[in-house]
């Protein structure tokens, strides 16, 4: 059975401040994610024997795009399930 991704966070993005012709004009730059006790985005850290993805989500109202950082344990040989 798949392990689940667990822990979601939101991850703020800003236009990015270069344009270039190899990147298209409404891309978005990673600048932190979303903490409740920072008025300003944090770095990401990237923990080493997990495996992360990126998924988009919408809000039901606004239909403004919002991205989650979601991490599940990474499949070790010998690992028990």
């Amino acid at each position: 059975m798949a392990r689940p991704y667990t822990d979601p966070v939101e991850i703020i993005t800003e236009p990015i401040p270069a344009q270039s012709p190899f990147i298209p004009a409404d891309s978005k730059i990673v600048v932190g994610a979303v903490a409740p006790a920072s008025p300003e985005p944090i770095p990401i850290v990237l923990l080493p024997g997990f495996e992360y993805r990126l998924r988009e989500w919408r809000h039901p109202t606004t239909h403004e795009v919002h991205w989650l950082l979601e991490r599940r344990r990474s499949a070790g040989s010998g690992e028990s399930e």
